[in-house]
């Protein structure tokens, strides 16, 4: 951090650092300054902040950073695993499960990993305790996805005339057309629609870039549709509250969990699922794994090719089904005439 003399490495500094106590409160403070810096997204910085939050409820915030070992944090993976109070401070949970999933957990790994390698540069600490841990070992599942009876079943069932349903309705449309996540979706400004080339940019994205997708004319008409019923509250969003302000993630979930409760389909239905969905019909459509990996925003191939393979592979075996140059083969030989076979 050369442009904040605070932190720059002179010797000077170099002796001071030997002698003063960074907490994990002072850590937060750095490590966050050095992610702003760096241009994370909004989404990414909270992680950090839930990192850190863990590591004030597990080691306490006032704890000298550079005393932790490997030890410790093979203790702190443990605690996420297996005694980690779940919304703990959440006064309206009555059912509070301890211990997180083997993916949640990991993701909390990949997090610590960073903070402390930004510590081992910032030379408040020698060595990156998280950086000979494992991520824990997974099965891996089959994600679930909607049918398309289940998901028409979903739409039908919105009240258009409702303001907040048809708002839902629109919002289902663009999460299926643009393969986006929710927080990306409900970012949207007007500015970030273009109705004449038919294409959203999303800027809040997970990972930093900016992403534009084409989407169809329906899902285009909905949002003008959408913008005129909000006109009044002279917003730059395009998913507003009934008060008018931005439409945030979890207000959206809370509401939308109301809505699905109605419904008789046994899977529980979550905002992300239509992101699976929507991959997996452009894959059994006959989709590119490479036009995908661009749609959803993934940095590499193999991210793509590691959730959505299977579907892949479902669509290989169909259209070689179909396909294989045997049928032909069989068709041709089923058309020759035959003749009896002489015996002798």
């Amino acid at each position: 951090m050369s442009n904040n003399p605070k932190y720059r490495k002179t010797k000077r500094y170099t002796q001071q650092l030997a002698t003063k106590i960074f907490t994990i409160d002072d850590a937060r403070n750095i490590v966050l300054k050095v992610k702003q810096l760096e241009g994370v997204s909004e989404n990414t910085l909270a992680n950090y902040e839930k990192t850190f939050n863990d590591f004030d409820r597990y080691f306490g915030d006032k704890t000298d950073i550079a005393s932790l070992t490997t030890d410790h944090a093979r203790d702190f993976l443990y605690w996420q695993l297996n005694e980690k109070i779940q919304f703990a401070n959440h006064k309206y949970r009555k059912n509070k499960k301890k211990g997180v999933s083997k993916g949640t957990a990991n993701t909390y790994l990949t997090y610590a990993k960073v903070i402390f390698n930004v510590l081992v540069a910032e030379e408040i600490v020698e060595d990156n305790i998280f950086e000979d841990i494992d991520k824990v070992k997974q099965r891996e599942k089959k994600i679930d996805t909607l049918t398309i009876d289940e998901i028409t079943k979903l739409l039908r069932s919105l009240n258009k005339g409702l303001y907040s349903e048809f708002r839902e309705y629109v919002v289902i449309n663009v999460l299926l057309d643009s393969f986006g996540r929710i927080n990306e979706v409900l970012s949207l400004k007007k500015e970030d629609v273009d109705f004449e080339a038919q294409s959203i940019m999303f800027t809040n994205t997970k990972s930093g870039k900016i992403r534009i997708v084409p989407v169809t004319k329906k899902t285009i008409k909905l949002i003008q549709e959408l913008n005129m019923e909000s006109e009044d509250f002279n917003s730059e969003y395009v998913f507003l509250t009934n008060h008018g302000n931005p439409l945030k993630p979890d207000t959206f979930r809370k509401h939308f969990r109301e809505i699905t409760k109605r419904l008789d389909i046994n899977k529980k239905i979550h905002p992300h699922l239509f992101r699976h969905t929507a991959s997996q019909i452009f894959l059994k459509q006959g989709g590119s794994m490479r036009v995908l990996q661009s749609v959803l925003g993934h940095a590499e191939i193999s991210t793509t090719s590691r959730w959505y393979a299977h579907l892949l592979d479902e669509t290989v075996k169909q259209q070689h089904a179909m396909f294989s140059p045997l049928n032909l083969i069989e068709e041709k030989e089923k058309r020759k005439t035959r003749t009896r076979r002489t015996k002798k």
